[in-house]
């Protein structure tokens, strides 16, 4: 069982290999912000069963990094250094925003996972304060914007998915 700090004290349990069960492609635009810093870029999504891969590009084509998961090993590469891009909370971000709510809320462990009766704001609690907000701007998650806000460190991304192709 691998897991992922998504906060002090709070994990997301990464699904296994026969969890890992969507399949899809998108591509995205996402502008992150941590403090003072802000960094757009292009970042492409392929998802089969019993495996995800995230490639992220710069405006000029550079592949900025890469990161793949197989429901066991968490592979990263590329030329940002890892003090900028974690993986896993690349991967975790990914998941929290658009996994399964019903699959999320069993995966988190020392949090909770609230959700909106109409399925668009997400919220991970720790012992009553959110800590990770995430609200997208449909009920179909895919479509158009979402704003990702981790509270407890600090960072927020704007994602707008310009291109979705469930397979």
């Amino acid at each position: 069982m691998r897991r992922i700090d998504i906060a002090e004290d709070v994990y997301l349990v990464l699904p296994t290999a026969t969890e890992l069960t969507a399949a899809f492609d998108a591509t995205q635009i996402i502008t992150a912000d941590h403090g003072d810093k802000s960094h757009s870029f292009e970042a492409h999504l392929e998802a089969r069963p019993g495996k995800i891969t995230i490639v992220a590009v710069s405006a000029i084509g550079t592949v900025l990094f890469s990161i793949t998961y197989d429901g066991v090993d968490l592979q990263a590469r590329g030329v940002v250094e890892a003090q900028v891009v974690n993986a896993e909370y690349v991967l975790a971000d990914v998941l929290l925003s658009y996994w399964d709510p019903q699959w999320l809320a069993m995966h988190i462990d020392g949090g909770e996972l609230d959700v909106s009766s109409d399925g668009v704001v997400r919220a991970v609690l720790r012992q009553g304060e959110v800590i990770i907000r995430i609200s997208h701007e449909s009920p179909e998650l895919w479509k158009g914007k979402a704003d990702f806000s981790n509270l407890a460190r600090g960072y927020a991304l704007h994602i707008n998915t310009v291109e979705f192709a469930g397979l």
